[in-house]
């Protein structure tokens, strides 16, 4: 008897037909979601991204060497991913990405993009690494404030580790051009202290066959009587090889 009591009850066709409800609406719902996130994705992102890139972000002198197709995945929507390129031009390193559209906009309003730009100098470093949970190949881009990961698709990378490739090569080219500008800049502060400290000291002349106190002190933008004591002489009388005073240290 204590066996069949404790038998479990059967579940009533009620719960059933509940649960499974329950489930259809779940599974509507998701489906829902992904369509609706498949078209707010638009599939010429690239396109997109890069007529922004050329109309709105370009300076008029601006020529861009190297662009390749990228994507990042933000921690607010990272199921959609904001899709866009990443440009090396003459001045610097641009990335102008399509970000998603809310899911409850509408179809016709404008997009908006994320850009970002990157000087080419010794503060930002370009190399190759993995994002999207190390699945995809990615352009790291480092700087003094933070690192930004863009992930590359595969069919493009040999584009992006030019670019990578490209960007070390100019990146190494600023570190020795700041090392030899820090170099010429120590050698110009070291000649200026130099300079500096010679214009501090004291002053001497060797007397010459045909020099007179006189003329010496028209030289050196004296005078006689400043000549004689400087160098404590009697008189004006001076000799060949004499060494004399010219100007006290300052």
């Amino acid at each position: 008897m204590a066996r069949l009591a404790r038998r479990k009850r059967p579940i009533q066709p009620a719960v059933w037909y509940t649960a499974i409800f329950i489930a259809l609406v779940v599974v509507a719902v998701i489906i829902q979601f992904a369509v609706h996130a498949v078209r707010t994705d638009p599939r010429n992102s690239r396109a997109i991204a890069e007529r922004e890139l050329r109309v709105n972000s370009l300076e008029p002198d601006e020529q861009v060497y190297r662009i390749v197709s990228v994507f990042r995945r933000p921690a607010i929507d990272f199921f959609r991913a904001t899709r866009g390129v990443l440009a090396l031009t003459n001045k610097r390193l641009i990335y102008v990405g399509l970000e998603p559209r809310d899911l409850l906009a509408g179809a016709d309003l404008p997009p908006t993009f994320e850009e970002r730009d990157f000087p080419i100098d010794t503060s930002v470093h370009v190399s190759s690494g993995r994002t999207f949970f190390l699945l995809a190949k990615a352009v790291v881009i480092r700087t003094p404030d933070e690192t930004l990961k863009l992930g590359v698709p595969s069919g493009v990378w040999p584009q992006a580790n030019v670019l990578v490739v490209a960007m070390t090569a100019r990146y190494q080219k600023a570190v020795a051009l700041s090392v030899q500008q820090r170099k010429f800049i120590q050698k110009t502060e070291a000649e200026r202290k130099a300079a500096e400290a010679a214009r501090h000291k004291a002053k001497y002349y060797t007397v010459e066959r045909g020099d007179a106190l006189g003329s010496i002190a028209t030289i050196w933008n004296t005078t006689p009587a400043q000549l004689r004591s400087w160098n404590h002489l009697p008189d004006n009388r001076i000799r060949v090889g004499q060494v004399l005073m010219v100007r006290p240290a300052m």
